[in-house]
């Protein structure tokens, strides 16, 4: 009888099809990092605001840490500095009925 078990290491990016789902609170929060206007108050200061800014600048190692805690943070972190039309992305859920 084998009283081993094993655990599948972690893959080093979510496949496509399992994008977290990036809400409008986290969106608001990013663009107001990166100094783009959003609704609502500045969360900036908060406890995921900070980790916001940890995130953008994280190396890849620490980026990866942090996404297995705040998924859709590193996603929308990502999302602001890699797309083209990321910003412009993070309005549109931003915008999104809360």
């Amino acid at each position: 009888m084998n009283l081993t078990a094993s655990c599948p290491v972690p893959p080093s990016s979510p496949a496509a099809d399992e994008q977290p789902l990036i809400t409008a609170e986290d969106a608001r929060i990013v663009l107001q990092h990166y100094g783009h206007p959003a609704s609502g108050p500045d969360r900036t200061s908060t406890f995921r605001g900070r980790v916001v800014a940890l995130i953008a600048e994280a190396d890849a190692a620490n980026r990866l840490a942090l996404y297995r805690s705040y998924p859709p943070l590193v996603a929308a972190v990502q999302l602001a500095r890699t797309s083209p039309t990321g910003i412009d992305t993070l309005h549109a859920i931003a915008q999104t009925v809360r």
